[in-house]
């Protein structure tokens, strides 16, 4: 296992990183449906070098004790003492520091932690950030860690690159970035342009998504398959996908799902096996050229040529027009709905009620449907509501 500097931090994490009670793993379960038994997984993975584990979101699942229970357990036997774990809270509907603290309080308890080695604000995007810097966040995060309930703290960040600058100029001690970053989102919310500002204040970068929660390995639509075919350097599809985001020096650590891909012990022997000795910029020109051919051939399967410009919003009736065309985008690029309908509810969308005014139509310079594009998302995902999990 290779160990990369951690930003800041006087520690270096392994190179991957395993997530447990992720976004897929709720989506793609009911209630009548266990809750993924990740002891072996997670055992394993420690054995071969893993020192990093996000515990997740229980709130999720429709028995988030339950489901917290599950991977403390997998951590017992002293491993928890082994290995660095982080807890999320998500910054939507936060009005207050108390807030915070109470989010952060709850997920605590059900870890049955003490305090947490990272504390991740999830759900940052330039809407959320606005809310949660009125409150303070800087502040906040300086008590927290003084205070011992966290060693550090973390962003997920989703949207631009360009507003991470002011984010980041608030409070430029955050412990490290979450990102999603699979070879899909090289300039996408916020793609490789978010290096610039984490190697400016030294802050980490965790690359999650790699494999779009598995739907980079499946379905994959016909018109890509021939550009896989055709790719210069011949491996699997797993491997690039891996290869592609370790190869950017900036990227600590690749933070894989205990659900949807090292779901197992073979299949975390596989992972491991593709970076064994690999470093950053192995990945050569022409990998690069395959893998910009493959992103541009699941692109032209987008229903909205949409580039989240935002000149459409604000919206009269407070609808975020670009969110709900990424969403519909993505269940076309990737053959599922499972995933955007769950985050559809998930972020609440279906609060909202187009009243078809036409305004997002005339503001948009690229000339995209917008009305048609909400639409469509409120026809596809709105029978995905799971309130009761989240």
């Amino acid at each position: 296992m290779e160990y990369r500097k951690f930003g800041k931090a006087d520690w270096k994490i392994s190179s991957v990183s395993l997530g447990a009670l992720r976004i897929e793993d709720a989506a793609e379960a009911d209630g009548s449906i266990a809750i993924p038994d990740y002891s072996e997984v997670i055992k394993h993975a420690i054995g071969k070098g893993v020192n990093y584990i996000d515990l997740g979101y229980p709130q999720y699942f429709a028995d988030p004790e339950k489901a917290a229970g599950r991977v403390s357990e997998a951590l017992s036997g002293g491993l928890r003492e082994s290995v660095k774990t982080a807890v999320n809270i998500s910054s939507r509907g936060i009005a207050s520091q108390q807030a915070l603290s109470a989010k952060l309080d709850g997920q605590l308890k059900l870890f049955g932690l003490d305090k947490a080695d990272f504390c991740v604000i999830g759900d940052v995007n330039r809407g959320t950030w606005n809310s949660i810097k009125s409150v303070d966040i800087a502040g906040w995060a300086e008590k927290t860690v003084a205070s011992g309930k966290a060693g550090d703290i973390g962003l997920k960040f989703h949207d631009n690159a360009h507003f991470l600058k002011g984010i980041i100029d608030t409070f430029p001690y955050w412990a490290f970035l979450q990102i999603e970053l699979s070879l899909l989102d090289y300039t996408h919310h916020p793609g490789v342009g978010c290096f610039k500002y984490s190697d400016e204040h030294d802050i980490a970068v965790i690359a999650t998504d790699i494999t779009k929660a598995g739907r980079l390995l499946r379905n994959i639509p016909g018109n890509v398959l021939p550009v896989m075919e055709e790719s210069r350097r011949k491996m699997g599809q797993e491997e690039r996908c891996i290869r592609w985001t370790l190869n950017f020096r900036e990227v600590s650590s690749v933070l894989m799902s205990a659900r949807s891909e090292m779901y197992s012990i073979e299949q975390t022997d596989r992972y491991l096996s593709y970076i064994d000795g690999f470093s950053p910029g192995d990945v050569d020109i022409w990998e690069m050229l395959d893998a910009a051919k493959i992103r541009d051939a699941y692109y032209s399967n987008r229903n909205y040529r949409c580039t989240a410009c935002r000149c459409c919003t604000p919206c009269p009736e407070g609808i975020d027009m670009p969110r709900l065309v990424e969403l519909v985008n993505d269940g076309a690029m990737l053959s599922d709905s499972d995933i955007p309908g769950f985050q559809f509810n998930l972020e609440k969308h279906q609060d909202a009620k187009c009243i078809r005014c036409g305004v997002c139509n005339s503001q948009c310079p690229k000339y995209v449907p917008l009305e048609e594009a909400v639409n469509e998302a409120f026809s596809k995902y709105s029978q995905y509501g799971r309130e009761d999990k989240v």
